[in-house]
């Protein structure tokens, strides 16, 4: 049995890699508008063939959103999400044969460029925070793509075919990916060269250090890197994201840089900031909730769980 489970595995992820493949295949082999035709057939496919992400979705928006999701139509949502999310995925793809800044700027646009720039000629570092919303990749690949000395931190993924996939688009322009194991040094010393850093923290992560703050109202486990890094740095906070628009284009929205509390008790200034993160992080969800990952179990550690742990 022990045996057969790697083996399992294998197979699993020789067939996923495949199937990654013949969609960057699609993606870069026919005009755009036809690519996101069938990504988007795909997405109506997915909502029928995914049964147990679609009752996440409606539980995950029933616990967060309490009254105000009583006003939506669950299934509604649900397919306007997958569909998104599988456009999305389509530009993504399609982003990966681009090789110039000239090409993201022929479907992105960008508000607040101005509060990204100021923090920037600071010459202090810029944490970029955002959440997975959107096509949350093309940020990253767009500030890249402009000559900003980009670092984005990800986990590692198990599937070692997929993740050399990964880091090849992410560094298609230059960025440079980092792998959050690797440890706060290598961090810390990007920022203080002045470089910019990506990163994520809207996701439950347990292996990450983390501590409750609320989120859509609720007392949700967040990682405390982020915010770690803007106390023992001189860096700007920077929140961003990126949401599909009705004419298919994409728009990049720059909030101005978060203060940072440096009141000198670290814990309390960790429960501030990772705060002030998370109320960002809401708002801009918020400016689109069809187009945030609601399959994923956000809530799923709670305070009672880790006082057990």
């Amino acid at each position: 049995m022990t045996q057969r489970k790697p083996l399992r595995k294998k197979i699993k992820y020789a067939v996923l890699y495949r199937f990654i493949l013949s969609l960057l295949w699609l993606a870069g082999k026919f005009p755009r508008r036809w690519v996101l035709g069938i990504y988007e057939q795909l997405g109506r496919l997915a909502y029928y063939l995914f049964p147990d992400e679609r009752k996440k979705i409606a539980e995950h928006l029933d616990y967060a959103l309490t009254e105000e999701a009583k006003s939506i139509d669950k299934q509604q949502f649900s397919k306007i999400l997958f569909r998104k999310l599988a456009k999305n995925v389509a530009d993504i793809f399609i982003s990966s044969s681009f090789r110039s800044s000239a090409d993201l700027d022929k479907i992105i646009d960008v508000e607040g460029l101005e509060h990204f720039e100021q923090a920037y000629q600071r010459g202090k570092g810029v944490i970029m925070l955002g959440p997975h919303s959107g096509a949350f990749e093309m940020v990253a690949s767009y500030i890249s793509s402009h000559g900003y000395p980009l670092n984005i931190v990800g986990r590692k993924l198990q599937n070692l075919t997929l993740d050399k996939l990964l880091i090849e688009h992410r560094t298609q322009f230059g960025a440079k990916s980092i792998y959050s194991q690797e440890g706060v040094l290598t961090l810390v010393r990007a920022l203080k060269r002045g470089e910019v850093m990506a990163i994520l923290i809207d996701q439950d992560v347990k292996w990450a250090k983390g501590i409750f703050v609320n989120f859509f109202g609720k007392p949700t486990y967040t990682p405390i890197g982020a915010a770690w890094l803007a106390q023992s740095t001189q860096a700007a906070v920077v929140p961003m994201a990126i949401h599909r628009q009705p004419n298919e284009r994409h728009k990049i929205t720059i909030l101005p840089e978060i203060e940072i509390a440096k009141t000198g008790n670290t814990e309390a200034d960790l429960q501030t900031n990772t705060q002030r993160f998370s109320d960002v992080l809401e708002k801009l969800i918020r400016m689109d909730l069809t187009q945030w990952v609601w399959m994923h179990e956000r809530w799923k550690t709670q305070p009672e769980v880790m006082m057990n742990d």
